[in-house]
């Protein structure tokens, strides 16, 4: 059986903590997956941000193992979507609609949640995106939250 490990990212400057955001200052919010949403899943700061921009009914995408965060967010609850195969327990768990990732390609937007499985889906994951936006490529005013 072989072993996976993961290797450090990427490291960036932060501008700001979690409570800081103003959160109406931005159209999107984009969840990334990778390992990081299990512990930010349990970040009362991360929560409440993500409740809030819930609250202002604009896009929120995630992809991956950021779903986690949505279910602790109580965001799920009879809203279709995917993740990553081995989080559909918790998916479950959260009332959530699970839609079988097949191809790990697959992407769904349900109102304003664009749900994503896997890295292999990041174009139709950014196209579900850019169309919540209303946006065109050409069309670059948009903040993301990322």
């Amino acid at each position: 059986m072989q072993t996976y490990s993961e290797t450090p990212g990427h490291n960036f400057a932060l501008t700001a903590t979690f409570e800081e955001v103003d959160v109406k200052d931005y159209d999107i919010l984009v969840i990334p997956g990778g390992t990081a949403p299990e512990y930010l899943s349990i970040n009362e700061g991360v929560i409440s941000l993500v409740k809030t921009f819930a609250a202002l009914e604009r896009p929120i995408a995630s992809i991956f193992h950021g779903q986690l965060i949505l279910a602790s967010a109580d965001l799920l609850k009879g809203k279709k979507c995917t993740a990553y195969p081995a989080l559909k327990p918790s998916i479950d768990a959260a009332g959530g609609i699970w839609l079988e990732p097949e191809p790990i390609t697959s992407c769904f937007a349900e109102g304003q949640l664009i749900t994503g499985a896997a890295w292999p889906g990041h174009p139709e994951f950014l196209s579900l995106s850019l169309k919540s936006l209303g946006a065109k490529i050409s069309n670059a005013d948009k903040k993301v939250l990322f």
